[in-house]
């Protein structure tokens, strides 16, 4: 990708989730894992691809919201039912709980979409034979991809919304999740999607968005291309080791800690949930986080003093029985430092000679000037043992290592 062939920034998204992420997926031997059909991978895929939907009678499951408006709950609810799309490959599933009950159901229009790097959230521009507003719809995906098995059951379709209203209420750079359904009764068996919307709530940003990998991620048509980074620090005329520490690592490290001690939100700030903003000269860039399906420390909540009522999953010391440090390690050393700054300071030092210690000692420079909670993590990373559990669990082990970015 060029920026100088820059034209409708939702085409250079899609491009940008789709194409760009050549060798961004080597931190694991899981990363690149994918079961789902060619049809539609985000990269061997076709670029639009019809989901199917249909119509649920509010007996038989439910339609989810929080506390923020959206237009795009009228696209999904009428009067008595709602809309539920469904991946093919899920409804190809023979052990789909309720799929007797789900073929009965009367069909809807078609949702025309396009993949994402998430491979089971996809764009949505059209329902049936109607242009809508570009939203984004997270879909239920038995099957695994990466480390987990992708199920979309109600009690984290309900803490996605819990998140998705606590960082709206600190009012964070974030893509709002503002609905969803659930198909059946079962409070915990239940499964369903999420409905995300395009650009965070607030003043307007740079015109352009892409997932932070695309940044020092190949182009797969195009592998000779110099990375987007690159072009972007030349069109902005700073210094590299500027760009990235200013950019990138300082709004990184701000948007982590107002999260974290704001709300108690273990924000994971992957390369893929951690979105970049920009203006095609590199003068006007921006941070944004999606995807609000992740723990809630209720220790650090108690310390500030918020007593909303916790959701039923994903809360530290309840269902998470891994030590709240340990999670707080895996979320910021391993996802935001390992998995993203240490890609980019590869880059920087393989491209431009800047050593990665000087990107490392301008993360520890801001994570000193906010951190605000000093027990926060521990001495050393953590990170997922070497194994693929079932039903989801997983574990985490002491590396040894000492963290580089903080």
């Amino acid at each position: 990708m060029r920026l100088l062939d820059l034209a409708d920034p939702l085409a250079v998204w899609l491009y940008a989730e789709r194409y760009l992420g050549v060798g961004t997926r080597g931190y694991s031997p899981y990363a690149a894992d994918a079961c789902v059909s060619q049809r539609y991978h985000p990269q061997r895929g076709a670029g639009v691809v019809a989901i199917p939907t249909v119509w649920v009678p509010d007996g038989q499951g439910a339609f989810l919201s929080n506390g923020l408006r959206s237009s795009l709950h009228a696209l999904y609810r009428r009067p008595g039912r709602f809309l539920l799309p469904v991946h093919p490959d899920t409804l190809a599933s023979p052990d789909l709980p309720g799929l007797d009950d789900l073929r009965a159901c009367e069909p809807g229009p078609q949702l025309q979409a396009s993949p994402t790097a998430n491979t089971r959230t996809v764009l949505v521009r059209q329902i049936g034979d109607a242009a809508v507003e570009p939203h984004f719809v997270k879909l239920h995906f038995p099957q695994r991809l990466s480390r987990f098995t992708r199920r979309l059951r109600r009690p984290i379709i309900e803490v996605q919304l819990w998140v998705a209203d606590e960082l709206a209420r600190i009012g964070v750079p974030f893509l709002p999740e503002v609905g969803g359904g659930v198909f059946g009764a079962d409070p915990d068996e239940a499964w369903g999607f999420l409905l995300r919307e395009c650009a965070p709530r607030g003043d307007a940003g740079p015109p352009f968005t892409v997932p932070l990998f695309a940044l020092y991620g190949g182009d797969y048509h195009r592998p000779d291309e110099p990375s987007l980074l690159e072009q972007l620090i030349a069109a902005s005329g700073e210094a590299p080791v500027d760009f990235v520490a200013q950019r990138i690592i300082d709004p990184m490290v701000r948007l982590w800690f107002a999260m974290a001690l704001g709300a108690g939100c273990c924000a994971e700030m992957h390369g893929q949930n951690t979105l970049f903003q920009f203006a095609p000269g590199g003068a006007h860039t921006r941070i944004v986080y999606r995807d609000c399906g992740i723990y809630i420390d209720p220790v650090v909540r108690a310390q500030r003093r918020l007593t909303r009522r916790l959701p039923r999953v994903n809360v530290i010391s309840a269902d998470i029985a891994v030590p709240r440090r340990q999670v707080w390690s895996l979320v910021y050393d391993s996802f935001l430092g390992h998995h993203v700054l240490s890609r980019v300071a590869a880059l920087l030092d393989q491209r431009f000679g800047v050593p990665s210690e000087t990107l490392h000692c301008a993360a520890r420079r801001c994570f000193a000037a906010h951190d605000g909670e000093t027990s926060l993590l521990p001495e050393t990373v953590h990170y997922y043992d070497d194994a693929v559990l079932d039903a989801g669990n997983w574990r985490l082990i002491d590396t040894g290592r000492p963290p580089l970015w903080r």
